[in-house]
């Protein structure tokens, strides 16, 4: 079992989800531990926000060339850095890696197809 140190009054305490503190009363989180979880946090939080972010950007782009050149570029280095694959050790089940997978195919799939379209309407 591995020991970490209490983010509140840094007493030593079990790194299990809902360890609680005897000394503070503090509630172990899953993103709390080893750099592992807190390295997941980090992925499951671009593998939602990154797609926003190009989704949103390609379409108030979607009248100008330039911009919208500019917002594909940004696309296509936001959906490489929230690919799945660079984080393949992270997942703890072959259903959470199939999940990611999901979500980052259809949400990218979605953000080209609009790039397109744009692009299209454009020329």
């Amino acid at each position: 079992m591995n020991l970490i140190n209490c983010p509140e009054c840094n007493h030593e305490i079990l790194d299990r989800i809902g360890t609680i503190c005897p000394s503070c009363g503090h509630n172990v989180t899953y993103f709390e531990g080893d750099k592992k979880r807190k390295l997941y946090g980090k992925f499951f939080a671009m593998s939602i926000f990154f797609p926003f972010i190009s989704f949103i950007t390609i379409v108030f782009t979607s009248g100008n060339l330039i911009a919208l050149s500019i917002a594909s570029i940004l696309y296509l280095f936001l959906a490489t850095l929230s690919c799945p694959l660079r984080f393949k050790d992270l997942f703890f089940t072959g259903y959470e890696k199939l999940v990611f997978w999901v979500i980052w195919g259809v949400s990218n799939s979605f953000i080209a197809a609009i790039t397109y379209n744009s692009f299209s309407k454009l020329l």
